[in-house]
Order: structure tokens, then C-alpha cells, then sequence
């Protein structure tokens, strides 16, 4: 025994030492909205009504009561809205509401009277002058509010200029007098842009990200989430971890309520919560609420700070209700130019302490406690209708069995005293198939259920789906549910889930709300486990690099194909089957940023692969790890102390490391592009899409022509100039192929593309 203690001690201090941790981290970055820049942009927000980016007048339609926004669809502007909305420009404006709007101005004396240059003719003897050229301005009038509204007037002015002596000899100027009669002291911009605002939009600014897979249990589906983000899904400061201040603001365009008095009893209210499935504000954050008034300067109306430690966050969205109150003369908030905002004061390096917003309602006739709404909405989205993955591809699908038995699907009505009286509703769901063959999967199915405050409702594809047999290389499903509440907000009353069938095999949704990965010492191993329906050809996988605090561009580590493990056995020694050596994270700057990997030699799995890495840096290779589906969790193993082990991580979720199979590799040509190797690649995205494809090229300045099919080769759209979007908003639902030549090169790329109504 006293031989043995020196051992069991060296044993336990080893396996200290060599210990591996699994963790979950915040992100660094947004990978739903990283497609946009690649530069980090500073907080700077000097927003009021009409002007944005310091020089940009907005002119918008003015919005009336009531103004109400569930998210359930995004009501913000678009990315490309200045650039595809500007209307006219000036030069050298002023005016004095400039200075009131914050507009960046310069500050120089001009004259108001011809000015020239003068110089000695010493052979005429005599002084010469020729006219300076003129400066055209814009000046639009005295008022010091609302003043772009008015008709801009054309001025000329002319620099400021000097009389002169000369020495007549040689007509060198010896003395100088500026002259200062007839001059002018101006503050102006240099330069002005008007734009036309975005209709259907009910919101100012786009800082804010609309998403339905960051809240837990929300009002109704989609919320407003405000972070430490752009609107590019970038930090605002990431100079350092400790950069702090105001962050997002989510802006309503103005509503006119000038015919409305102080005693029309106008409320807003809104449910918000803190962190959800993302990183809970700190004590030090705060969600501001603000109200513009006439004078347009905004007052702080309510506030909430964050929380003390993670102890004290309750998950739950919290109602709120603000009196539009009555100010002391001459302020007013009763204008025709009202505005409100929320704004939140966050750590500026990161994805980091978020709020969540939901069904903003502002409208008269309120009162404190009218916490009542009169609306019944589905919370979620429509999920997988798989029951071992979210992505599977079609010849790996075997029907009925790979379905899922039952969907739950929730479903609240917002009616506080509908417990007590629950309305009989109407709740229908079917499905189709889109591609090859259109046509019926599921009949609809029409039941009635009493809509109390929260509800489940099921859906049962492996029972209700008929599926026709087929060998297919691509299948899509749509399926289709509904309620019928005849209620004011039809919008978050429909579900839409397309289920495509193609190359890909996957456990996750897409969506990344953590970083997964493992630190320590010593080797550190992860496997991630696929099981087959039948034999197949893997040819690349993906994986989704996710950005937090440590910088990990530069850590080498080896991809792993295993075909088996065993767990808890010191004696077994893993032989990968594959493996790509000294590779470092390859971040990609379009939706949810997946790196494709291309094999070699592409490989036939029989049954079973571990698709994993390996690597000996301390540090963490960060992973994008979605919370919204668990599927994975049962298929996670990692190497720790020389031993297979499952995964401990909680919470529940999936790392985002996809699979790509094409069984008709062998003796084709497979279409998978590697995006590490091919710097010319194009992708497109999303897909499917409700109407507009974006474009991502590695390469700058990419012109495409774009030829739009439909599936009996019919041109339905053509563009012969698209640089990074295009809209096929206009087009019919349904599986499209577009093919793509890009003008510099001549290279052709080809995709299927799937437009649909979510």
C-alpha cells in the first residue's frame, strides 16, 4: 500500500495537469448578420427625426396610431437602404437646422460680392484682376426645426479675398488687406444627401436584429434583440474587452399625434427580457426607453438595469406600459413628429448582454394596467420534420421511419382572462412536396381547439405524411400550419417549414448562439457521430467557425474521420480513417459563415463516421453551437486523460459541423467546392428564400448576369449587372435553377434555388 500512494498521486496530478474542459462562450460576432462588411464600425449614433449618418435627410411617410410591431415579420429597414434610396444631393447647405440636427458642419467666412485675384502689370504698368470662380450653396431657410422641409434656395458666394500693394519694379505684392466688407460667416456641410424612406417599414434604423431563436418563451414569435452589435452583426468596439456605452437603437420613424391631446390617455407598452438563449445583461447595462418631443431633443421615460450574477436572471418576458404624458409648456410630446426608441448601454466588444423586445403597441385610449391583447400567435418556428437530424441527405432518407413522430407546436393568446373564457379556434396543418414532383403529402387537416393563455398543438409526419418512394438525389417538402383566431395580426398566425432533401447531413438549424469548444493541456480530441441508413460517399464537410474573445486565427489542429470509438478504455487506440492536417479556422464572412472542406479522395462510409479534430494548443477551437436543436448532444465524445468519454456540456445542443455526401460520385463529377481552396466561389443565400438572394464572392467588385429558370426551362427572370443582390420577391413559390455568368471572368455558376412564402 505505502508502494502504491507515490503512484496513485502521480496518477491524479497527471491527470490534473492533462485535464481537458469542454465550455460554451458567448460570440464575438453575429453569424446570422456577418455578410455585409468585414470592418468593424465605431457607435455612432446621432439620430434624430430626418437625419441619419450625420448628412443624410430622410423624407418618410408619417405613421398614425395605432403603431403595432410583434417582429413576427421584420419591419426594419434594409441593409441597402441609403444606397438604393438616395433621391438628390447639395452641396454646402446651411441653414439653422443644421446645428440642431447635429449635423456635422464647417465653420468659414465667405463673400457676398464678386471676388478676384490681382496682380502688376509691369509693362502696362498698371494692376490687373481677373474673377475669382464662384461657390454654390444651398441655404434652406431660418426656421430652427423642420427646415428640410422647406424649398431649398440656390446662393453663390465666393471665397474671402485680399486687395494688394505691389512693388511696381517688379510687381512683387508687398502688403496684403483682406477684404471684409460684404462677407459672410457660414456654418455648413459640404455635402447632403436626401433619401426617399423604405415603405412597409415601420422602424428608422436597422441596429436591432429581428430573430425568433434567441428568446425563451416569448409573447409571440420573432423579437427585436438588442446586443453589442452593428446592424453587420460586428462589434462596435473590439479595441479592448472592457469598451463600454450606448449600443443599438431600434428607432420608430415619426407618427404624427398632433391632432391628439395629453389627455387621450396614449400608452406604449412592450414585453422585453434579459439574455434568453443569448448572454444576460450585467448590473452596469441598461434597456433605455426614450420620447422625442417637439423640441427634438429625447427624454429618458423608463429604464432597467441587468443583473448581479446569472442567480438572479428570470427567464421571462416582463410587460411594460409608459404614459405619453403631458410636458410643461412650450414642450410637448403631441407633434407630428413623434418618436420613440429603445437603446441599450452594453459592453461594445461583443455579442454580449442582450435584451429581448417584443409586441410594441403604442395607441390612445389606454390606461396603466391595459395589459390585454386581443391576439393568439404561434411562439416558435415550424422545427425539423426529422427525427434524427435537421438536414438529411435524400438518398440517406427512409420514410416514414426517419420522421419524426410527433411536432409540439405552442401557441398563445395574449387575452389575460382567456383561462377563464378560451375562444374556439381553428388549427390546420398539411404538407406537399415541392420538388421533384409537386404535389399532396398531407391533406389538410382542420381541428378546433380552445385558445387559453398557452397552448400545445401537434403535428405527427411520420403518421400523416405520404411520401411517395422514389430515388431521388433532391427532395423538398413544405409543410403548412395555421390557426384562425380572426384576430388583428394575421402575420404571426402561419407557419412555413421547407424540409430539403439534398447533399447535406446535419443536426443543427443554422442558427449559432454560443461557441463550443475544448481547453488544456495535453492532446485534446473531439468526435462528432453520423449514423447512415445505408452505405454512401462522404465527399466534404462544413463547419461553422465562431468568433469570441481569444483570437484562435493562428492555432494549427488536424481534421479526423473515425469509423469507431470506444468509451471509457484506457487500452483503446482510435485509427482515423481520414485526416487534413495543420488547418486553422477559416471564418466566412456570409449567413452563418460555413466552411466547406473537400476531400481528396472521397470516402464510402458503410454505416457509422466520427467526423472530429484533433489538436495540442491550449487554446479553444470555437465552434458555432446552436441551442434551438438538441439533436446532436447524444453524438458528442471527447478525448480527455487518454480516455473516450461522452460529452458533459449543458446546456443541450448541436456544434455546427455538417456532412456532405454524393452518391453519385463514383465514376461522375461531384459540384462541391471547397471555399478554402477556390478564392473565385460564389454562393448564394438564403436558400430557400421568401424573396431576395444575396450573392457572396471572395473577390471584390463581382458583376454577374443571372439567368432565373423555372423547372421546364422557362427564362423567368433575367439581370445583366448584379453585384451582391436581387430580388425574386415577384416570382411565384416554387424550385427555380439560376445560372450566373460572371462578366470579368466568363465562369458560370449554377444553383437550384428554392422560393418560397415562410
Amino acid at each position: 500500500m505505502k508502494k502504491f500512494i507515490p503512484l496513485a498521486f502521480l496518477l491524479s496530478i497527471t491527470a490534473i495537469v492533462f485535464a481537458q474542459v469542454e465550455e460554451l462562450n458567448n460570440l464575438s460576432f453575429n453569424p446570422a448578420l456577418y455578410y455585409s462588411t468585414k470592418q468593424y464600425q465605431p457607435a455612432k449614433h446621432t439620430h434624430r427625426y430626418l437625419v441619419d449618418k450625420t448628412n443624410i435627410i430622410v423624407t418618410t411617410d408619417t405613421l398614425t396610431l395605432p403603431f403595432v410591431d410583434d417582429f413576427s415579420t421584420n419591419r426594419l429597414r434594409s441593409y441597402k437602404w441609403i444606397e438604393n434610396n438616395i433621391t438628390d444631393t447639395f452641396n454646402n447647405v446651411f441653414g439653422t437646422c443644421l446645428g440642431n440636427e447635429n449635423i456635422a458642419t464647417i465653420n468659414q467666412t465667405f463673400s457676398d460680392v464678386q471676388a478676384w485675384y490681382y496682380s502688376f502689370d509691369t509693362i502696362l504698368d498698371k494692376v490687373d484682376s481677373l474673377p475669382q470662380p464662384s461657390i454654390s450653396f444651398t441655404f434652406f431657410g431660418p426656421s430652427p426645426s423642420g427646415c428640410f422641409a422647406q424649398t431649398p434656395q440656390p446662393q453663390t458666394k465666393w471665397n474671402q479675398y485680399y486687395t494688394y500693394s505691389f512693388d511696381t519694379a517688379t510687381g512683387r505684392k508687398v502688403d496684403s488687406v483682406l477684404v471684409t466688407a460684404n462677407t459672410t460667416n457660414i456654418d455648413y456641410a459640404p455635402v447632403i444627401y436626401f433619401a426617399q424612406g423604405e415603405a412597409g417599414t415601420l422602424w428608422f434604423d436597422n441596429y436591432a436584429y429581428i430573430n425568433n431563436t434567441y428568446p425563451i418563451n416569448p409573447p409571440t414569435i420573432g423579437v427585436a434583440t438588442l446586443d453589442g452589435l452593428n446592424e453587420f452583426g460586428l462589434p462596435y468596439n473590439n479595441t479592448s474587452n472592457t469598451t463600454y456605452g450606448t449600443a443599438d437603437y431600434l428607432t420608430s420613424l415619426p407618427i404624427n399625434i398632433s391632432a391628439i391631446s395629453a389627455d387621450s390617455n396614449v400608452y406604449l407598452s412592450f414585453f422585453y427580457e434579459g439574455q434568453g438563449l443569448g448572454d444576460y445583461p450585467d448590473l452596469i447595462d441598461s434597456l433605455i426607453v426614450e420620447f422625442k418631443d417637439n423640441s427634438g431633443a429625447w427624454r429618458i421615460v423608463w429604464s432597467d438595469t441587468g443583473y448581479s450574477s446569472l442567480t438572479y436572471v428570470t427567464q421571462e418576458f416582463k410587460q411594460v406600459l409608459i404614459n405619453v404624458s403631458a410636458l410643461a409648456p412650450p414642450y410637448s410630446y403631441y407633434h407630428n413628429t413623434f418618436q420613440f426608441r429603445f437603446r441599450n448601454k452594453a459592453s461594445l466588444y461583443g455579442n454580449n448582454d442582450h435584451w429581448h423586445i417584443d409586441y410594441v403597441r403604442l395607441d390612445k385610449s389606454r390606461f396603466a394596467t391595459d395589459t390585454n391583447i386581443q391576439d393568439i400567435a404561434f411562439v416558435y418556428p415550424f422545427p425539423t420534420i426529422l427525427k434524427n437530424f435537421t438536414l438529411m441527405p435524400a438518398d440517406q432518407f427512409n420514410n416514414p421511419s426517419d420522421l419524426r413522430d410527433d411536432i409540439t407546436l405552442t401557441v398563445h393568446n395574449l387575452d389575460r382572462d382567456a383561462n377563464n373564457n378560451p375562444p374556439a379556434t381553428n388549427f390546420t396543418r398539411g404538407a406537399e412536396e415541392l420538388y421533384p414532383t409537386p404535389g399532396v403529402i398531407a391533406a389538410n387537416v382542420i381541428q378546433t381547439f380552445n385558445a387559453s393563455n398557452s397552448n400545445t398543438l401537434q403535428v405527427n409526419p411520420s403518421a400523416e405524411y405520404t411520401i411517395p418512394v422514389a430515388t431521388v438525389d433532391s427532395l423538398v417538402l413544405r409543410s403548412i400550419v395555421s390557426i384562425d383566431p380572426n384576430d388583428s395580426r394575421p402575420q404571426n398566425d402561419v407557419l412555413n417549414h421547407i424540409q430539403d432533401f439534398n447533399s447535406v447531413m446535419a443536426y443543427d438549424d443554422g442558427s449559432a448562439e454560443k461557441s463550443y469548444g475544448i481547453s488544456g493541456l495535453g492532446v485534446k480530441k473531439f468526435a462528432y457521430e453520423f449514423n447512415l441508413n445505408q452505405p454512401d460517399t462522404l465527399v466534404a464537410f462544413q463547419v461553422q467557425y465562431s468568433q469570441v474573445d481569444d483570437n484562435v486565427s493562428n492555432l494549427v489542429f488536424n481534421f479526423n474521420g473515425w469509423d469507431s470509438l470506444k468509451l471509457n478504455n484506457m487500452n483503446f487506440q482510435d485509427s482515423a480513417i481520414f485526416s487534413i492536417d495543420n488547418r486553422r479556422p477559416y471564418y466566412i464572412d456570409s449567413v452563418n459563415g460555413f466552411t466547406t472542406y473537400k476531400l481528396d479522395t472521397p470516402i464510402i462510409i458503410l454505416n457509422k463516421i466520427y467526423l472530429g479534430w484533433t489538436q495540442t494548443d491550449t487554446r479553444r477551437l470555437q465552434i458555432g453551437y446552436d441551442l434551438n436543436s438538441t439533436l446532436g448532444k447524444p453524438h458528442m465524445f471527447i478525448f480527455t486523460n487518454t480516455t473516450w468519454k461522452a460529452s458533459t456540456i449543458t446546456p443541450a445542443g448541436s456544434p455546427m459541423i455538417r456532412l456532405i455526401f454524393d452518391s453519385n460520385f463514383w465514376g461522375g463529377t461531384s459540384t462541391v467546392t471547397d471555399l478554402t481552396q477556390d478564392a473565385n466561389n460564389i454562393t448564394f443565400f438564403p436558400n430557400p428564400t421568401s424573396g431576395m438572394i444575396l450573392i457572396r464572392s471572395e473577390r471584390s467588385n463581382v458583376l454577374l448576369e443571372i439567368s432565373v429558370m423555372n423547372m421546364m426551362g422557362q427564362r423567368v427572370k433575367y439581370e445583366n449587372a448584379v453585384s451582391d443582390e436581387m430580388s425574386i420577391a415577384d416570382m411565384e413559390n416554387g424550385i427555380y435553377l439560376l445560372s450566373a455568368r460572371d462578366n470579368k471572368t466568363g465562369k458560370t455558376y449554377h444553383s437550384k434555388i428554392i422560393k418560397t412564402t415562410f
